[in-house]
Formats: C-alpha cells, sequence, structure tokens
C-alpha cells in the first residue's frame, strides 16, 4: 500500500475507548482486547502485509495486534527500550520484553552495540539485523563554511538538555580551555530538565556573553540550519545514566551532514558513525581532561576542522542517508512479504509501492 503521512492509533478506535486504553498504557503498559481487535480491523482493511513496530516496548505492548493480524513484524529498537527499561520494576522490564523475541520476525538495531544488547535481552541472534533508519541528510548540505574566520570559534550543542546528553560536560570542558587561554563561544539549542544547572554553571564561570541559551527551535527550520552554519563545532558527548544509552543521536548525523567536525564520546551507535580522527574525535565518557583536549585542539586548528568536517559530510551522504537507508529497509520488508525487490535507484525509494511501512500505532511511547 502506499503511505501517507500515516494514522494514530487513537483515532482508529472510539473516544471512550481510546481514553481507557491510554490510561491502561500508562498505567500497565497493556493493550485491551477492544482497542486491540479495533486496530486489527483497520489492519485488515489497508490490505497491510507487514507491520513495523517502533519500540521493542511498544512491540510488547502491540503483540495481542500481532496475532491478530497474522502478519509478518518487523520491530525497530531505538535506545531506552533496550538499555534502561529493561532494568526497571527490579529487572520485571526484562520479563515484560521477553515474549516479542519469540513472536515478532525481526528486530532493528541501529548498531552493533544496540545488536548485543538485543540479544542479551533473549532475542536469538539470527532474529536481530543491524539496521540504522537513516537521516534526510540533503537538507543540512551544502552549507558554506568560512574555517579560518578571525571570529572566536563556536561551539554548538543540539538537542534536549539533560545530563545524558553531555551539555554540562561541555561547559566545563571548556572552562579548562579559558584558563589556557583559548577563546569560543557556546549555543546550546534545545530545553529541558538541564537548563537551570546549565545556567548557575554559566552564571557561576561569568559567561553570560559567551553562552547564548537558544531554547527550542523548530527541527529543520531556517533558524535551525543557521544554527549550523554559523557554528565551527559540534559537541555531543553522551553518557550513560542508569543504565540508559542512546542509539545514533540525530543530532549527530544532521551536524555531520552539514559538515560540522563533531567531537562526541565512545558511546553506544556514536562509533558507527564517527571513526575517531576521520569524521570527528571520540573520547572517553565523562572524561573532562579528554574532552577538553579533543575541544581545544579543533579550536586551534582550522585544518583540522575543515578535514573532519568534509569527511563527516561525505559520510552521512553516501552512508546515512534516508532515501537509501529507506531502500535498505524495503529490501528487509521483501524477505517476509515476498515483494519485489526495491528499486535499485536510490530517488525512486520513496514512490516505491510494493511494501507496507508503517502504521503508526504507538503515538503513548514518551
Amino acid at each position: 500500500m502506499p503511505l501517507g503521512e500515516g494514522v494514530v492509533a487513537d483515532e482508529q478506535v472510539p473516544r471512550p475507548l481510546a481514553l481507557a486504553q491510554q490510561l491502561a498504557y500508562r498505567t500497565a503498559k497493556v493493550a485491551l482486547p477492544s482497542a486491540t481487535s479495533a486496530l486489527a480491523r483497520y489492519v485488515h482493511e489497508q490490505d497491510a502485509r507487514l507491520l513495523h513496530l517502533h519500540y521493542v516496548t511498544d512491540a510488547r505492548f502491540l503483540l495481542g495486534l500481532q496475532r491478530k493480524a497474522g502478519l509478518p513484524t518487523v520491530v525497530s529498537a531505538y535506545g531506552y527500550d533496550v538499555s534502561s527499561f529493561p532494568h526497571q520494576w527490579h529487572g520485571l522490564g526484562r520479563r515484560y520484553l521477553h515474549p516479542v523475541f519469540g513472536q515478532v520476525d525481526l528486530v532493528l538495531a541501529m548498531s552493533d552495540d544496540m545488536r548485543r544488547d538485543v540479544c542479551a535481552l533473549g532475542c536469538p541472534e539470527e532474529k536481530v539485523l543491524v539496521h540504522y533508519h537513516g537521516c534526510d541528510t540533503a537538507r543540512f548540505q551544502g552549507m558554506e563554511r568560512e574555517h579560518s574566520r578571525s571570529e572566536a570559534p563556536v561551539v554548538l550543542c543540539v538537542g534536549r538538555l539533560d545530563v545524558q546528553k553531555g551539555q554540562d560536560l561541555v561547559l566545563r570542558a571548556l572552562r579548562l580551555l579559558e584558563r589556557r587561554g583559548r577563546e569560543f563561544r557556546v549555543v546550546l539549542v534545545g530545553d529541558g530538565p538541564l537548563r537551570p544547572t546549565l545556567e548557575r554553571i554559566v552564571a557561576d564561570f561569568g559567561w553570560h556573553d559567551r553562552v547564548t541559551f537558544a531554547g527550542h527551535v523548530r527541527h529543520g527550520s531556517d533558524e535551525f540550519l543557521e544554527h549550523l552554519r554559523r557554528a565551527d563545532v559540534f559537541a555531543h558527548p553522551s553518557v550513560t545514566v542508569d543504565g540508559l544509552k542512546e542509539g545514533i543521536p540525530g543530532a549527530i548525523v544532521e551536524a555531520m551532514a552539514s559538515g560540522l567536525p563533531v567531537v562526541a564520546t565512545w558511546h553506544a551507535g556514536i562509533p558507527a558513525v564517527i571513526d575517531d580522527d576521520r569524521q570527528g574525535l571520540l573520547v572517553p565518557e565523562r572524561d573532562l581532561e579528554a574532552l577538553a583536549e579533543a575541544l581545544e585542539a579543533l579550536l586551534d586548528d582550522a585544518a583540522l576542522r575543515e578535514r573532519l568536517g568534509a569527511a563527516a559530510a561525505e559520510r552521512a551522504r553516501d552512508e546515512l542517508d534516508l532515501v537509501a537507508r529507506t531502500v535498505e529497509l524495503e529490501r528487509i520488508y521483501a524477505r517476509f512479504t515476498g515483494a519485489s525487490e526495491a528499486p535499485s535507484d536510490p530517488r525512486e525509494g520513496t514512490r516505491h509501492l510494493d511494501r507496507l511501512g508503517d502504521v503508526v500505532l504507538n503515538p503513548m511511547e514518551p
């Protein structure tokens, strides 16, 4: 079936049932039989041949739908669902997820690191395939960038202001460089629970004229792209928090596509898209001195910024682009649907109709 913008599960059931199902999801992560039946009818009406569920947690929630639909099912893991969630409720999270692996046909992991996490939860190795979903890199390519300009270099962070993203570590590492006489400015795009902490750090350092809190900026907007264009270095030093790991942060891939050199960590799937000293610089998690040294190397060396940024853009374009990765996803679908192979021309990928992709059935996932 051709795919449009998708549908929301709540819209496929009567409003009272939708409200009851939301409550059941939030309190016990269980699917009501009547809601499951309504969604199964919708799936059959669409002549679907495959279900693609997102997050292993929601795949568990929708196992009843999968049984009623009787369709091949692919599940995408994203990070928290296979890293921190299994440890919740004294390990009951792991037991909650376990039935997924016996019932679905394939689990897609973003990286080898995530594949290992999925297998450690009890999923048979033959059911796990590494597949990164991709990023619309074309929107971020071709930015004119002056690597040797005279102004203080700009370090950009984009993402939810959260301890897992490491913005506080960026500020503390740059404090070490300030003491060494380095000049720089910092722009933080995003909002979140870490903002009060970051504001206190900025106040303590006396950096009100050095750090800009841009707040929430609409993704893909002209303002968003302008922040990428004006930056010199992109910093995203992800850390593991209570077992929670990221997959492959989309903000990193977008920065790469824009031609920015990236400073990040040896964390989860990040090394799958960045080779140290080729598309960026990687440092151990929470190692302030190593982070400071990586930032210093890029702040001091315009040629290094240009070399790493160009290589990052090339990798994003050649290996991480959404259209090409979608063609590969269609080939995965074809293994289970018997459909003809996806087109060899990636430009035809989004018009290929011999498939079923996503009927959006997981709107309540945080």
